[in-house]
């Protein structure tokens, strides 16, 4: 378009944002002063966006609330704050003592073991001695003072807290909008003022003269593909599933909706685990679904109190009581690990025998804010392999191969902690646009104390991987709404060939 059909393009309400838009300012704020409703004031700042009239940034802030467990180590004080009171007043005291405290073991560990992190205590034999200020824990302690008032948390503290559960996290993004050097220009322009009509009345059809009017080129060559193409979303989920299958891999198949037994319990999640509350999870209300009552007797059993192997303790469980009251709620399911479970009961557990590898690519729901990197609703790449003698070197050894097959050759792997799997490990990918590693995908050994429900002692290696993700890698994306969103490129995906995500 030239300067003069961009100018008749326009509509009255594009005006008024590009105005409100001289300086940096947010969607919102334009929206309250024009007034116009979120979703029209979005329309026009794409359109202008899509013209280069005006700029388009996110600001995201990360916010935190406190766990059922936060607010009552706020009422109570953080376990190692508590430690370290009872220590600073008697400068050495056994791990007998901490009994007084009404701490159960793991809290204990954890205590000690950060108090000898920051140089506050050593330990010998039973023994637990002073050795530095408690500055550190105090400041920790106030830390989760600071939650509550709903300040910022230095980044180590809010990433420890959220890994203990005490903290939850979510992000708010913040679009802002300012002018371009074009924009601005367009807004200084006489003809920026014009009034030009865009919607045709009965008074204007009789009274047209001298009334101008706004651009519509009916002589335009409108360019429309000659055939169609695939959804690059489903063209990629194509390939994927090819490459799995190449693998050896047979495909599960499995519903949106899933119980909360399937999608937690069986995982032997935490009862009082952050994922599960209201505003990490899509919950379906009034609605039931069928579980298995006997296999939810031995969840629960193995929750409550673990499991021995020839009079010796494998596990000690949570030692505390499993409430079935929850299991058959219905949920949006937040993993397809809960597919994988399924199939565990139903077909590898029958035929403990044989050998087994499965996956699904499904989709997957949290409520999650949407940014670059995170979509309330994605696709999983589920995979397992049930075998003898499977180590971490085969799982690694699938992330390699997997990967490749995409032409994703930047990959690592770290430690990490889930709930279901000892070892775990997280799998990043280099993102260039971004320039940093990005986690692409989750995984790990099953726990033996998930899989003695169902008669398994053989372990079982799986992972989760993260398919818009990883498309976003493979085609030098540095935003996955690229793919879905207003932000979208309609030519670059129309570009995109097959061979191209393939080679």
């Amino acid at each position: 378009m030239n300067y003069n059909e961009i100018i008749e393009s326009l509509s009255e309400n594009d005006k008024k944002v590009l105005l409100n838009a001289k300086e940096r300012t947010s969607i919102d704020n334009i929206s309250n002063k024009i007034p116009l409703d979120l979703d029209t004031v979005r329309a026009s700042v794409r359109k202008l966006f899509s013209l280069d009239l005006v700029k388009i940034e996110n600001e995201t802030t990360v916010n935190y609330r406190l766990t059922e467990v936060g607010k009552g180590y706020l009422k109570n004080g953080l376990p190692e704050y508590r430690v370290f009171k009872l220590l600073s007043a008697k400068k050495e005291i056994d791990y007998t003592d901490l009994g007084a405290l009404d701490l159960d073991k793991n809290e204990m560990n954890v205590a000690v073991g950060i108090l000898k992190r920051d140089g506050i205590a050593q330990t010998s034999g039973n023994k637990i001695i002073l050795s530095g200020d408690g500055s550190k824990v105090k400041y920790r302690a106030d830390s989760l003072s600071s939650v509550s008032e709903g300040k910022q948390l230095d980044d180590d503290i809010a990433s420890e807290f959220v890994k203990r559960g005490i903290i939850e996290s979510s992000e708010n993004v913040k679009e802002f909008v300012y002018a371009t050097p074009s924009g601005l220009d367009l807004i200084r322009s006489d003809k920026f003022s014009m009034k030009l009509v865009d919607k045709l009345t009965t008074d204007i059809i009789e009274n047209w003269k001298g009334v101008s009017f706004r651009r519509y080129d009916l002589n335009s060559n409108i360019p429309t593909p000659l055939i169609g193409r695939r959804n690059i979303i489903k063209e990629f989920v194509s390939i994927v599933k090819e490459n799995l299958t190449s693998m050896g891999f047979k495909e599960m198949k499995s519903n949106f909706t899933e119980s909360i037994f399937w999608n937690f319990d069986v995982m032997l999640f935490r009862q009082d685990h952050p994922d599960r509350e209201i505003l990490d999870t899509f919950y379906v209300k009034d609605a039931k679904a069928r579980v298995d009552r006997q296999l939810v007797k031995k969840i629960k059993e193995t929750y409550e109190k673990g499991f021995k192997e020839n009079e010796f303790n494998l596990s000690l469980g949570y030692r505390s009581e499993f409430d079935i009251s929850s299991s058959e709620n219905v949920m949006l399911r937040a993993h397809t690990t809960a597919t994988t479970f399924r199939y565990i009961y139903n077909l590898i557990s029958k035929n403990k025998d044989m050998p087994a590898k499965y996956f699904s690519v499904s989709k997957v729901f949290r409520n999650e804010t949407t940014d670059p990197t995170h979509l309330p609703e994605f696709y999983q790449i589920e995979g397992i392999v049930y075998d003898d003698n499977l180590t971490l070197r085969d799982l690694i050894g699938y992330f390699y191969e997997f990967y490749g097959k995409l032409g994703i050759k930047q990959i690592r792997v770290k430690p990490t902690y889930n709930p279901y799997t000892e070892p775990s490990l997280e799998i990043q990918g280099f993102n260039d646009k971004l320039n940093r590693w990005i986690e692409i995908g989750n995984s790990g050994v099953f726990r033996p104390e998930t899989l003695i429900s169902f008669g398994i002692k053989k372990r079982v290696i799986a992972w989760g991987f993260a398919l818009e993700r990883a498309l976003a890698l493979r085609l030098n994306l540095e935003d996955i709404r690229q793919l879905y969103s207003p932000y979208t490129d309609l030519n670059f995906l129309r570009s995109v060939k097959t061979s191209y995500v393939l080679d």
